[in-house]
C-alpha cells in the first residue's frame, strides 16, 4: 500500500473509530469490502496510535482519553505536516463532512512556514511504546499493576490513574500504598496485572491532575506563595496567567508587581521560578524565601570558584 493509500485507510479508520466506538475485524472487512486478514493489518496499523486501546481478550480497538498532556508545543515541521493531513482530510471526507476542519487549522496553525516555535524535544517513543500500550489498557481497565523500576531497583504495586506528558518524558501517575506517585515510562519494566480492579480515581486526586501545571503536584493542599517581580518582567503577568491561581496582590509605583499563586513544594517552586531569576524575591511564607536564597548561594559558590 502506497503512502496516500495508508493515509486514507487511516483517516477512514479513525472516522469509523469515532462513529462506532469499537471496531472487530469484521466490522472493518465488512466496511471497506475487504478480507477478514487484510482488516486485521488495517487495525494493525490502528492500534500504533496513542489514542487507540486494544482489547486483546476480546479483539477489540477503541479510542480512549486517558491521557493529560501539559504544554506539549509542535516545531514547525510537525506543524507544517499535521496541516498537510488537516488538508488531505478534506480531501477525503468532502465539503460536507469537513468544513470544520479549514476553521480548526486557521485557529491552530497561522502558517508554520512563517512562525517556529521551540520546544524541548520529546524522549524516543520506541523507548516507551511498549509499555505505554500496556499500561493504557490497564488505566482504562483500573486494574492494579505490578511492575519493576529500574531507577529503584524495586517492584511496585499500583492502581494506574493517568498517563502524563511533561517536558518530554512520560509518566505514569498512580498511587502506590495510599500515596499519589509518578513514575517515568522508561524506567518502568516487567508490567503485570495484579488480578484486582480500584474504583474510580479519587475525586480529590482528579482536581489535582486536571489543574496540574508541572510534575511536581501532589494530592495536598498547595501552599499559597507571595512574591515581588521586577518592573523589568513585571509586564509578562499583566499580559498573561503564567502561574497557577495567579493573581495580582499589588502594583507598585516603581513598577514592580507582586503575585500570589499555588506551589505544591520546593521543587515546584523552583521550577516555575528559575527562568525569572534576578528578577524577583519571595516574600511569603518564609520557608520558600529560605529555600531561593539557599539554592542561589550553592549556585553562587559553585561559579565562584568552578575548579574547586
Amino acid at each position: 500500500m502506497n503512502k496516500p493509500a495508508m493515509m486514507d485507510c487511516a483517516l477512514r479508520l479513525l472516522r469509523l473509530l469515532n462513529e462506532r466506538k469499537s471496531l472487530t475485524s469484521a466490522i472493518v472487512a465488512e466496511e471497506f469490502d475487504v478480507c477478514i486478514r487484510t482488516a486485521q493489518r488495517y487495525l494493525l496499523y490502528l492500534a500504533a496510535l496513542p489514542c487507540v486501546s486494544v482489547d486483546e481478550e476480546k479483539h477489540t480497538y477503541s479510542l480512549i482519553s486517558d491521557y493529560v498532556i501539559n504544554d506539549k508545543i509542535y516545531k514547525a515541521s510537525e506543524m507544517a505536516m499535521v496541516c498537510a493531513m488537516i488538508d488531505y482530510a478534506t480531501h477525503i471526507f468532502g465539503p460536507k463532512d469537513s468544513s470544520f476542519l479549514q476553521e480548526l487549522k486557521h485557529k491552530i496553525f497561522r502558517m508554520p512556514e512563517v512562525y517556529q516555535v521551540l520546544s524541548e524535544e520529546p524522549i524516543d517513543m520506541e523507548k516507551v511504546a511498549s509499555v505505554r500500550q500496556t499500561l493504557e489498557r490497564h488505566v482504562k481497565q483500573k486494574e492494579v499493576v505490578s511492575f519493576s523500576y529500574s531507577k529503584k531497583g524495586k517492584r511496585y504495586t499500583v492502581e494506574p490513574y493517568k498517563i502524563l506528558y511533561h517536558e518530554g518524558f512520560w509518566y505514569l501517575v498512580g498511587q502506590h500504598d495510599g500515596i499519589v506517585k509518578k513514575f517515568v515510562l522508561d524506567f518502568i519494566e516487567r508490567v503485570r496485572p495484579t488480578g484486582r480492579l480500584y474504583m474510580d480515581i479519587p475525586e480529590s486526586i482528579g482536581k489535582t491532575l486536571h489543574e496540574a501545571r508541572t510534575i511536581w503536584f501532589n494530592e495536598k493542599q498547595p501552599d499559597r506563595v507571595t512574591v515581588e517581580f521586577d518592573r523589568e518582567v513585571a509586564h509578562f503577568f499583566e499580559r498573561k496567567s503564567i502561574f497557577p491561581r495567579q493573581e495580582i496582590v499589588e502594583r507598585k509605583g516603581n513598577g514592580n508587581v507582586v503575585l500570589s499563586f499555588d506551589v505544591h513544594n520546593e521543587m515546584d517552586l523552583r521550577e516555575q521560578v528559575a527562568r525569572w531569576m534576578p528578577y524577583f524575591l519571595v516574600l511569603d511564607p518564609p520557608k520558600y524565601r529560605a529555600f531561593i536564597r539557599s539554592m542561589a548561594t550553592v549556585a553562587a559558590n559553585r561559579h565562584e570558584n568552578p575548579l574547586a
